[in-house]
């Protein structure tokens, strides 16, 4: 009878330690993995050295810093304590422009991105803190090049781009599980943005934005 008490109290202390495994296991994979709509704007300052091949009356070296935006969607795994994987599919602007004597140049570039990223986080209290460094992959589908608000051609812009990032910033949770954040990075590009023409955008960018939990 002792035996048969033993055995069954051992019985179930293996099926609640099995239940209590699979619920950790469930809790630790929700921990890991996330998916977030993730909208922001941005504050951009272009360098555009190569742009007076296009415009040889312009000299100076600086566009002026415009406002761009980004909606998105993204995924991302935590396989360490602090350290993520994050990949995803945006919808982005890139716009920025140069004013010359009487003339404003306006260069308008949408974009379909795939970015890759590692990212560093740290918490504290409900603050998080976080780095991150990838690359963006970056596929064209509108181009506009206008002076005084009229349509200019200047060549073609080529289809691929691609761009490394690095940079840093803090989040908050707001309205329970989601986060607003700031940030700050440096994009320079690897590829050309136009064909024939050797000019890749680099940019430091001020970034505000929400990250909806789904």
């Amino acid at each position: 009878m002792k035996k048969t008490i033993l055995i069954i109290s051992l019985f179930i202390g293996f099926l609640s330690f099995g239940q209590d495994t699979e619920l950790e296991e469930k809790t630790s994979s929700q921990k890991e993995s996330k998916v977030r709509l993730s909208p922001f704007f941005s504050y951009d300052f272009t360098k555009s050295e190569s742009l007076p091949i296009f415009l040889p009356s312009i000299y100076n070296n600086k566009t002026n810093p415009e406002f761009n935006y980004r909606l998105g969607i993204d995924v991302e795994y935590k396989f360490s304590n602090n350290f993520s994987i994050s990949s995803g599919i945006n919808y982005s602007n890139k716009d920025f422009y140069l004013e010359s004597l009487d003339e404003k140049f306006i260069f308008e570039i949408r974009y379909l991105e795939f970015p890759l990223m590692v990212i560093y986080t740290y918490e504290v209290n409900d603050f998080e803190f976080f780095g991150q460094l990838g690359l963006t992959n970056q596929f064209s589908f509108n181009f506009n090049f206008l002076s005084n608000e009229n349509d200019l051609f200047i060549g073609k812009i080529n289809n691929y781009t691609l761009s490394g990032k690095i940079g840093i910033g803090a989040s908050y949770p707001i309205l329970g599980k989601h986060r607003l954040f700031l940030a700050t990075d440096y994009t320079t590009g690897f590829t050309d943005v136009f064909e024939n023409v050797d000019y890749k955008i680099n940019s430091l960018g001020i970034r505000m934005g929400v990250q909806f939990l789904l």
